[in-house]
């Protein structure tokens, strides 16, 4: 047996810092998509049918507009991440992209999630 460290090779990305800003652009705008039409596709519907919110009683409401809060900004941090790199050093956009893009995609399911309970929660329409 050898006395010498075997040679691990350290982690390293599967892609190049400008590869990697492309990729998460170009998930960003399909997170951005589908941060748009889940609400239209599952709200759309019933408010059609005469659901409204305020029709909630109690904290129901405050924890609907709660939830729509926190999934527009999720929203907000998905179109960020989206966007094209035009003020920033391919470095600082991705630093800014990785995270936005990660917060992003919590927040807005996470908002979306607690508008659809409370959904499920509200009596029927009708």
């Amino acid at each position: 047996m050898s006395d010498q460290l075997q040679q691990v090779p350290t982690a390293q990305s599967v892609d190049s810092v400008p590869v990697e800003v492309q990729r998460i652009m170009r998930t960003g705008t399909i997170w951005t998509a589908a941060g748009v039409l889940a609400p239209v596709i599952g709200l759309g519907p019933l408010v059609a049918a005469g659901w409204r919110p305020a029709d909630l009683t109690g904290g129901v409401e405050l924890v609907f507009w709660l939830g729509t809060l926190v999934a527009t900004a999720g929203l907000g941090l998905l179109m960020w991440a989206g966007c094209p790199v035009m003020a920033y050093t391919v470095e600082q956009a991705y630093w800014q992209k990785k995270h936005s893009i990660r917060i992003g995609i919590c927040m807005n399911l996470l908002g979306m999630a607690l508008v659809g309970l409370v959904v499920l929660l509200s009596p029927a329409v009708g």
